[in-house]
């Protein structure tokens, strides 16, 4: 009779593998929180940088964000074919994507990519940790207000940047959790986030649902920092700016254990071999 060998489901082990990845990124993640949040929190130096952001985008003829969100605040309710949007729920709806698809977004497509194009997952990790760990750097180094704090000091005429997260965040709250920093305005994180995730779907995507899909989510992840009030377009630049950079070094960085090999390979090739070796 011949024995039957039962093997285990290779689904187990990539799962277990999968847990295992995501213990690194999130321990990874509470220690990038923590570091934000305990960052000294220079109102007045935040509002300068701020303004001086905005200053540079005037000069360059491109301070029109809040145009973007002057338009949703213009009427009371939108009419989408047969739908009647109320404007409050274009705000809820707007603030909500910006509190929670930039992590859950991120999450389902880390899963997806460990699970259904793993060859790129350790690729694609290293370059939300080396986004993530310059992002943290310029915090420190450039404390900037956002849009929605600096209000009329921004001196648009006829129009004042609007708090939309207000109805959600409960700021007393946010001041005594260590993990927030309201000044991490350039880059912005939520943008680069989803540049990197939508660049990825666009590149190796192979159905073209999800093509679309990382075509039109960092459009509307931009949408979102600029209605809510919580970015300049500039910032969103810097985020594509901290993007690139760090694509740069974490290829390199995976290339390097290439590099050397083929020069071993080559300098092999190329020296005989030693008198000891000979016959």
């Amino acid at each position: 009779m011949r024995e039957v060998v039962i093997r285990p489901s290779p689904l187990v082990p990539r799962l277990w593998g999968l847990a295992r990845q995501f213990v690194v990124i999130i321990g990874l993640e509470k220690i990038y929180e923590v570091s934000r949040g305990i960052v000294p929190r220079q109102s007045s130096v935040a509002l300068t940088n701020g303004l001086k952001v905005v200053r540079l985008e005037k000069t360059w003829h491109i301070f029109d964000e809040w145009k973007v969100q002057a338009i949703v605040f213009k009427h009371a309710q939108w009419y989408v074919g047969p739908l009647v949007l109320d404007r409050t729920q274009i705000i809820s709806a707007v603030n909500h994507f910006y509190l929670y698809s930039h992590f859950l977004s991120t999450l389902a497509f880390l899963i997806w990519l460990y699970l259904w194009r793993r060859p790129h997952f350790p690729f694609v990790r290293d370059i939300i940790f080396v986004t993530t760990a310059l992002a943290l750097v310029s915090y420190i180094a450039f404390p900037m207000m956002p849009p929605r704090l600096m209000g009329a000091h921004m001196h648009i005429h006829g129009y004042q940047f609007k708090d939309t997260l207000t109805p959600l965040i409960n700021y007393k709250l946010q001041q005594t959790q260590l993990t927030y920093n309201p000044y991490a305005a350039m880059p912005s994180l939520h943008f680069a986030w989803a540049l990197i995730l939508g660049t990825t779907l666009v590149l190796i995507g192979r159905n073209p649902l999800l093509r679309l899909i990382g075509l039109l989510y960092p459009v509307m992840m931009l949408a979102t920092i600029l209605v809510s009030g919580n970015h300049l377009l500039l910032d969103a630049v810097g985020s594509a700016i901290v993007v690139t950079i760090a694509a740069i070094a974490v290829f390199a960085a995976h290339q390097r254990p290439h590099i050397v090999a083929r020069a071993r390979r080559m300098r092999r090739m190329s020296h005989p071999l030693s008198p000891d070796l000979r016959v």
